[in-house]
Order: structure tokens, then sequence, then C-alpha cells
């Protein structure tokens, strides 16, 4: 098991930079919620909803990454645990997008709940990571 940067090829450099970048993500605010009423406006920012199970994700993306630097056989194709940890963190962003925002029942007039910017990078990342599950996993089938 020599270390060996040759091991790894684009889909893993596109996986892995892409679990990265979602780490990073996962720092930022992914929900903007802005009240006004009367002349006054306050507004907040709230973070990953689904953090905990996104940074199991990107732990196994990055682990397979170094592994396949280090030359370790696998047992498993590497890019079904790529894209596995792809489909996993991209269905988790969208649920955040699409249900945070409208979280409760009542609506209350002047108040906003949209996603922002980390749920957008978030988002990207995840696809990130499944394309590169996907071209590393068509790479090992053929």
């Amino acid at each position: 098991m020599q270390p060996d940067i040759e091991n790894v090829e684009v889909a893993d450099w596109i996986a892995g930079g892409a679990a990265l970048l979602l780490f990073i993500a996962l720092f930022l605010p992914w929900t903007h919620i802005k009240a006004s009423a009367g002349g006054f406006s306050a507004s907040a920012n709230a973070g990953s909803s689904f953090g905990w199970i996104s940074i199991i994700s990107v732990l196994a993306v990055e682990t397979v990454l170094i592994l396949t630097f280090i030359d370790f056989e696998l047992p498993f194709p590497s890019g079904l645990v790529y894209l596995g940890a792809g489909a996993l963190a991209t269905l988790l962003s969208l649920l955040v997008m699409l249900t945070r925002p409208g979280v409760g029942t009542v609506t209350f007039v002047g108040i906003s709940k949209i996603p922002w910017y980390g749920s957008w990078i978030g988002l990207i990342a995840s696809v990130g990571i499944l394309v590169g599950g996907f071209l590393k996993w068509n790479e090992q089938r053929y």
C-alpha cells in the first residue's frame, strides 16, 4: 500500500471535492426568515436540519478517497459508496429546501421563509458527489 496520486481518478476528485464543498456548506445559513410589520423588520438565518447525516455522507466519500489514494483494495465498488452518499445528501438537501421554508401550519402576514445560499451550495455539492459516483461506478462496471 504505497500512496500514489495516480490511483485517484477524475471521478474520485469530483466526488471528493464536492464532499468538501458540502462540508463547508453545512456551516452556512440554509434558510432565511424575514418578518416585517408596521415599518419594523427583523430577519434570521438557520442552518441545515440534517447536518449530522450529511456529515456521514461527507466522511464516507472522503474515507473512500483516502483509501483509493493509498491503493487499498475495497471489498465493494467505491462508485457505489459515492452514489449512495450523493443520493442521500441530495435527498436531504432537497428536503431542507422544500420543507423547511414551510415549517409550521400557521402563516402570518409579513413573514417569509426562503431557502438561502447555503442550501443552494449544499444542493450543488450533493449533486457533484452524485455525478462523481455515477462516473466512477460507470468506469467500474465496464
